[in-house]
């Protein structure tokens, strides 16, 4: 059995037994692992608070070779993002951007840059509230790091520049459109939504989530994002219909 230390952060758990649980963490090192954590829904245990979804944590654990199932030895608290007493748009967003990272990483593979930018949405989320251009920039980000948000730059047929009179989407062909080749088929993303597209690759967290957004522009990038999340998820994400319904 090998001894493995690593950041972490909390995604779900679930109980197993009338003391242990299962916790699904998102490592620096190793990408997302799943442990028990022996005697963590005990009232006297020194885990269970720190086994908190969206604790940020330093974890030590064991994994046996080509097992899949570690088991928490000790963890350390760094940070709660939830903290005390969360408001609700704050449980819902992070919520949702913890399905995400759940769906979108692999079991025992690193993904170091999902993982500094799933810390540093939290971190701004913390700030400035986790508002819809937050989470359009965490989705956003999250497809480019994962290899599945193609390059709408240009259009994929004439290779004119889209970004300044916006573009069709075609979400399962992975390609872009420019009005004249799309002749109407495909998703319309106008050029304000074309434009915040192309600074979120320039811009912080938080220099992303204080830019001026209009509804006309935000509809055209949920319907973006969300479309290429459905398209390679291959389902709904449950946590999404409860943010909407908060925030929005």
């Amino acid at each position: 059995m090998l001894n493995h230390e690593s950041e972490a952060v909390v995604l779900r758990q679930y109980p197993l037994s009338e003391a242990d649980r299962i916790v699904v963490f998102f490592t620096r090192e190793y990408g997302k692992i799943r442990a028990v954590a022996q005697g963590a829904k005990r009232l006297k245990s020194r885990m269970g608070g720190c086994l908190e979804p969206l604790n940020h944590i330093h974890l030590r654990f064991y994994l046996k070779e080509g097992g899949d199932l570690a088991r928490v030895r000790q963890c350390e608290t760094i940070h709660s993002y939830l903290g005390r007493s969360p408001s609700l748009e704050r449980v819902y967003a992070f919520s949702y951007l913890a399905e995400l990272v759940h769906e979108l990483s692999q079991e025992n593979y690193p993904n170091q840059l999902l993982f500094r930018l799933f810390l540093s949405v939290l971190e701004a989320g913390s700030k400035v509230g986790p508002g819809e251009g937050l989470i359009r920039y965490f989705e956003l980000w999250s497809l480019r790091l994962n290899g599945l948000l193609p390059d709408y730059e240009y259009c994929s047929s004439c290779g004119r520049g889209v970004r300044d009179d916006g573009f069709f989407a075609l979400l399962e062909a992975g390609q872009v459109r420019c009005s004249p080749c799309a002749r109407g088929s495909g998703l319309h993303i106008r050029s304000a939504a074309a434009q915040l597209l192309h600074r979120m690759s320039k811009l912080s967290p938080e220099q992303f989530a204080a830019l001026p957004w209009e509804a006309p522009s935000g509809r055209d990038l949920e319907r973006l994002t969300q479309g290429l999340l459905e398209l390679h998820i291959e389902k709904k994400l449950k946590s999404y219909p409860l943010l909407r319904q908060s925030n929005w």
